[in-house]
């Protein structure tokens, strides 16, 4: 929970040393917040390109079995009426 500043009331002002202890604190977390962004950005760009590129193969393949199916209608007559079983047994073929 080091994100979220405490606020601490002094009755005294803090000196310059107090001041830059402060400031170099800020400058670490914001460092640390920003490393974290990036590697979650990284994170996201890898997981999500492979996943678009496991989609890519994935479709690929699904318009290569629907060019066979479509090439296997050929063997029918246009009239005829066929069960998808049919279809099945012309993959043997």
């Amino acid at each position: 929970m080091s994100d979220l500043p405490v606020q601490r009331y002094y009755e005294i002002e803090p000196n310059v040393q107090v001041r830059k202890l402060w400031c170099e604190q800020q400058i670490a977390e914001k460092e640390c917040a920003i490393k974290r962004l990036e590697a979650d950005a990284e994170e996201i760009m890898r997981g999500r390109l492979k996943k678009i590129q496991a989609d890519i193969i994935m479709m690929k393949r699904k318009v290569a079995q629907l060019y066979q199916d479509r090439d296997k209608l050929d063997g029918f007559n246009n009239e005829d009426v066929i069960d998808i079983k049919q279809l099945e047994n012309k993959k043997g073929e």
